[in-house]
């Protein structure tokens, strides 16, 4: 969205932005993409991502179904504790890797509800507890 201005979405505060994306001031793409050219750059210097989530980009797609949600447009990051249906939930343990969660947790599904797109997992601590 090169007419956006990522630096100015970045720095509001989260009243500010979900006022702005129901009044239509900002689109949700415009703060999506804004949020991932940031997650990728800061990544790229501390490796703090284990996974993009692919199914955002389908969410963005459908997030204008739920304007009312509390949340509406706005970008979250997930824990790598907190199962996604589909990803890995390792909790920093080898042990853990290749046994995808069968569903959503209850934190995840609520996040949906309210509007909020899951776009990135993000490490924690080695062998922290579920």
């Amino acid at each position: 969205h090169p007419s956006s201005d990522p630096a100015a979405i970045l720095s509001m505060s989260l009243p500010e932005l979900t006022k702005q994306l129901r009044e239509g001031s900002l689109c949700p793409e415009e703060v999506f993409y804004s949020y991932m050219q940031k997650t990728l750059a800061v990544h790229k210097n501390l490796n703090c991502c284990t996974e993009i989530l692919l199914e955002s980009f389908d969410q963005l797609k459908r997030v204008d179904s739920n304007k009312e949600g509390l949340l509406y447009g706005i970008p979250v990051s997930i824990k790598e504790n907190v199962s996604y249906k589909n990803y890995d939930c390792t909790c920093g343990v080898i042990v853990n890797l290749n046994q995808p969660a069968k569903k959503d947790s209850v934190i995840v599904e609520v996040l949906k509800k309210q509007g909020a797109i899951p776009f990135v997992k993000t490490n924690l601590p080695q062998a922290l507890l579920k």
